[in-house]
């Protein structure tokens, strides 16, 4: 989890934040709370030097989430979906892309199997 800095969770409620906000310019995140185990995803390659390591080149989380959101007029939403996050050229400096995902109603089985594609469409 070392690609989503030194607090992921923050990571997590700043990108959800961010994604409300492309939406409704005015939202704030009141509360977000995630739900069950996080699905995680990883590739890499093998080491040049070393077979018996590897480097993460990309990365991907996908989480439950239950958040609750105010449009800046006050008026509430509750939302309940999944969160991804993939991430790709982590091996590289400046290379970094990032994409997210916000998938009201998806369950984690859907997301993990869209996380499988997704981390490879960077």
């Amino acid at each position: 989890m070392g690609w989503l800095g030194d607090d992921p969770a923050k990571a997590v409620r700043d990108a959800l934040q961010k994604v409300l906000q492309d939406q409704v310019p005015d939202a704030r995140l009141n509360w977000v709370r995630l739900q069950d185990e996080p699905y995680f995803l990883t590739g890499g390659r093998r080491s040049e030097t070393d077979d018996n390591k590897v480097t993460v080149v990309r990365a991907g989380l996908a989480v439950g989430f239950e958040l609750e959101v105010d449009d800046g007029a006050g008026n509430l939403e509750r939302l309940q979906g999944m969160f991804s996050w993939v991430a790709a050229g982590l091996d590289t400096v400046g290379d970094r892309v990032d994409r997210t995902f916000f998938d009201l109603g998806m369950d984690l089985p859907t997301a993990s199997s869209a996380l499988d594609s997704r981390i490879y469409e960077l």
